[in-house]
């Protein structure tokens, strides 16, 4: 069973061992890695003090539990709060958990989640690339049209990929 819930400080160690201990993880291949933005912590205090904030009891980053096991995490931010924009997202960390469903009922529940918290949104959108063809076809089996594909916007491994983006809106999710 798929179930999110926010991360306390005892799954810290956990999510750190997942996601941040090493320093070429596999699903940071995935997850915008064109922007090099990825910090790895060799030493899991300096995680959680750089890091803890940003995880525990952030209403915005909950972890996804699989038979209550830490697999991944998912998000929510504003592209423009005055417009009411908000993009989603999610990592499943580690590459034995890809493929089997997780991301799809994790991302289920997120939709449903966020249009119940933020009565006032109309839309949600998931932004990734053409490299990652796992997110693109998560977003179009929950419905998520294909907004746009900003071609050759994000340079990486000596090549350009398009930005691909993806909304819904709350009428044609339909579980209000």
């Amino acid at each position: 069973m798929t179930i999110l819930r926010q991360l306390s400080k005892e799954d810290l160690p956990l999510l750190w061992e997942m996601a941040y201990s090493q320093p070429h993880p596999e699903w940071k291949k995935f997850d915008a890695p064109y922007f090099d933005d990825y910090q790895h912590y060799a030493d899991f205090l300096a995680f959680q003090k750089d890091k803890a904030e940003k995880f525990v009891g952030n209403p915005n980053r909950l972890g996804i539990f699989q038979d209550g096991r830490l697999v991944g995490t998912v998000s929510r931010y504003w592209e423009c709060k005055e417009t009411r924009w908000m993009e989603l997202g999610i990592a499943i960390y580690q590459p034995s958990d890809w493929g089997r469903g997780i991301g799809k009922c994790a991302m289920k529940l997120w939709l449903r989640q966020t249009f119940q918290d933020c009565p006032e949104l109309e839309r949600l959108g998931l932004t990734t690339w053409s490299g990652n063809s796992g997110m693109m076809r998560l977003a179009e089996s929950l419905g998520l049209k294909k907004e746009a594909c900003i071609r050759k916007v994000r340079y990486y491994q000596e090549r350009y990929h398009d930005s691909m983006k993806y909304g819904i809106l709350r009428e044609e999710w339909g579980e209000e």
